[in-house]
Formats: C-alpha cells, structure tokens, sequence
C-alpha cells in the first residue's frame, strides 16, 4: 500500500502528522511524498523533515515526487528520501535562506508618528518595529542564518550521498529544471506520481497494492490559499476568463501570497519566489 502526500505552498507543520500517520499504520508498507512548494518557513520545513526521518527509521521506503515546483524548503524536506521524482518541467533547487524582520519606522514618520526610548543594554529594544534594527541585531540575525544555510547545505549533502563542495556548486539560490537537477544529482528520476508510486512499491517488494492518498481536509482557509494559488483561477481560465485576466488576477494576488508565508517564529525562510508554469496552464 502506498501513500501519497501534498505538500503545500504555505509551509506549514501539518504534513508531519500525516507523514506520522503513514508511518504508525502497519497496512502502509511505504509511502510517496508528493511535493508542490517553492517552501516557506523553514522551521516548519525542518519539522517536516524530522518526521521524514522517523518514517526512514521504520524502514519503509520513502519516495517524492515533484510537482510542478520543488524548491528551497520543498527541497529541504525531499532532500533525505530515498529516491526523488520529479517532470522535466519541475522547478527546484533554490538551495538558500532570507531572513526577514519587517520594521516600519519609515511609514510611521511619514504619518509624523515617532518612537523613543532609552535602553541599558543595546538589545534592549528587542524587535521593536517602530524601529531599525540595532547593529548587534542585525549581526546576531545574520549569524543565525549563516548557520541555517550551513545547516541547509549538510543535510542536502547527507540525504543525496553527495560531497560539501559539489552541493556548494548548485546552492545559493540556483534553480534548476526537472531534468538539469537529475543531471546534477538533485533528482534521480523522471516521471510522473504514478510513476513514483510503483517505485515505492518496488522498493517495498510488493505486486499488488492500491494508493491511498492521505490529504489534509481543506478548511476555509485553505479555499481562500487555493484561490491564491491560482487553482480556481485555472478553472475560471478553462470556462470563461481569457489568460490575460487570469495573469492579472495571479499578479494582483501575488503580494498577499507571499505575505502568508511569512510566519517562522525564527524569521527564516527557505523560499523559492520562482515557481512553476502549472498554474496557467488550461
């Protein structure tokens, strides 16, 4: 029996649970991740990708499968499977972190409001967003990415049996299509979900099965995320608007896509502003 599993675009812990489930079911004997993300938070990436590694410890196979766009944290969560599908036309890579710590001083002064304060130390200010960044901030902020990207680059490095300096050589935020990304060492093969989930079930050792696809049940918010994400506009583009009103709804939306990403408790983000070209398509 396999498993399958969307990822999606506002990375958030919920697939852990559904990862854990797959892996607690004794019916399940392995499990196909399918990944359509450019990645978001990477706390939440980080959470996904442990419970990926309690699933390998059970010793079921684990295979991913690349949707239309893998990258950044989706990346990061495929990067420990054991075999990575993805189609010619997948985005991923995107192997990097921003951190992002928006302040507001600025408009605040347009609209001739100002803060003020007196501190005892020169982190006493803390994240005030009435205010920039304190020099020592900012360096304990970059400091704490460095070490996220180094902590990106070794797991990369570990899942896919590959040396430091090579995952160097395609890190730093390079994308990659489905088929440059096999070439690379980045994807081992070609194909679609089906043709993950039959090579799940080979490396399972198993003739006869049936996937069943475990998904999260889409609240109102996820409708509202859908509509972000272009589905409903792919739908409406099929029945009644042209691409050019639907191109415009995608970039009107856009700011309010990103927006919704950015909620790591950290303030890091392994996320790919890239994605791929599924969206428009009829």
């Amino acid at each position: 029996m396999v498993s399958s599993q969307w990822a999606p675009l506002a990375a958030t812990p919920w697939p852990r649970v559904s990862i854990r489930k797959a892996r607690l079911d004794p019916a399940i004997k392995a499990v196909t991740l399918r990944i359509n993300s450019g990645g978001g938070s990477a706390f939440a990436s980080e959470i996904i990708r442990q419970e990926i590694l309690e699933l390998k410890k059970s010793a079921k196979p684990l295979v991913v499968s690349m949707g239309s766009t893998a990258a950044s944290g989706g990346y990061w969560i495929a990067a420990n499977a054991d075999e990575i599908w993805a189609s010619t036309a997948t985005i991923t890579g995107s192997i990097g972190i921003f951190a992002a710590f928006p302040t507001f001083e600025n408009s605040l002064a347009s609209l001739g409001i100002h803060s003020d304060g007196f501190g005892t130390t020169p982190l006493a200010s803390g994240l005030n967003l009435s205010r920039p960044l304190t020099p020592p901030l900012e360096v304990a902020v970059q400091m704490t990415l460095e070490h996220g990207y180094r902590q990106f680059l070794s797991l990369v490095a570990k899942g896919r049996r590959m040396d430091m300096e090579k995952v160097q050589t395609v890190a730093g935020g390079r994308v990659f299509h489905g088929r440059e990304a096999q070439q690379l060492g980045l994807v081992d093969k070609i194909g679609t979900l089906e043709d993950a989930i039959k090579s799940a079930a080979k490396m399972a050792k198993i003739e006869n099965y049936s996937a069943i696809y475990i998904e999260k049940p889409r609240s109102f918010l996820d409708e509202i995320l859908g509509i972000f994400n272009g589905q409903v506009s792919a739908t409406l583009l099929r029945q009644t608007m042209s691409r050019p009103l639907v191109q415009q709804i995608v970039q009107l939306t856009a700011p309010f896509r990103e927006f919704l990403l950015f909620n790591d408790p950290a303030g890091l983000y392994a996320h790919s502003l890239i994605q791929g070209p599924s969206i428009l398509e009829p």
